[in-house]
């Protein structure tokens, strides 16, 4: 404000870090029927997230790199947890929720080294409301010259949006000692045969009696034992 005398001029932000950060930064600040604190420390985050997701469409050498390759199961989970994620978030205005997930898809993507047409494709068409000169750009360059404004917002297929195993915490007399993986359909009596037969199980339990295990479903297992 005038009155504190940080007045910023929005023109000199996007001359040095483009529309589509200043965009995405006002955005990130926080929910926006809320007043947030105006500090451009956080911008140049902002802007390394969008040259993040421009990295996708290109090689090492810069040079444009996306394929038809048929994804991965694990890549279609990225996709579909990201677009469920943010259509929920775009119908509360939770604008700033809304990039995180984004943020979260171009790290697992940028792990995976994903140039895929069907994975970039759909989540450029999610992201164009955020960044519109990006996403205009590589629209352009995916080879359509109709622009990404009248694309339809892609599809979210729900067999990706469950998780196939859970993360069980074991504890033993209510004392954390181990985790275990079990599938998510998995019935009471296959956990305990999992957690039972873990090799930190034997490590825990030699030479003592079990009473019972109690299964807290797709949290945690607690063996008693005395």
């Amino acid at each position: 404000s005038k009155s504190k005398y940080n007045v910023v001029n929005p023109d000199d932000i996007i001359e040095k870090y483009g529309a589509d950060t200043f965009r995405l930064y006002e955005m990130f600040l926080g929910p926006i029927t809320q007043s947030k604190p105006w500090n451009t420390q956080g911008l140049e985050g902002v802007h390394k997230f969008v040259k993040r997701f421009w990295r996708l469409f290109f090689d090492d050498n810069g040079n444009f790199a996306v394929t038809d390759d048929q994804p991965t199961d694990e890549e279609l989970k990225i996709l579909h947890k990201t677009l469920h994620k943010v259509e929920e978030d775009y119908k509360r205005l939770s604008y700033n929720t809304a990039i995180s997930a984004f943020m979260v898809a171009v790290n697992e993507l940028t792990r995976l080294n994903t140039k895929k047409r069907q994975i970039l494709e759909p989540l450029l068409i999610a992201f164009s409301p955020m960044a519109p000169h990006l996403a205009e750009e590589l629209w352009r360059m995916l080879g359509y010259k109709e622009s990404i404004a009248y694309a339809k917002f892609p599809e979210i297929d729900k067999k990706y949006l469950s998780e196939d195993t859970v993360n069980y915490v074991v504890t033993i007399n209510g004392k954390k000692r181990y985790q275990v993986e079990a599938p998510t359909d998995a019935d009471q009596e296959t956990i305990k045969q999992i957690v039972l037969s873990h090799p930190k199980a034997e490590q825990y339990l030699q030479g003592k009696q079990i009473k019972k295990v109690i299964v807290v479903p797709k949290k945690l297992v607690n063996i008693v034992v005395k």
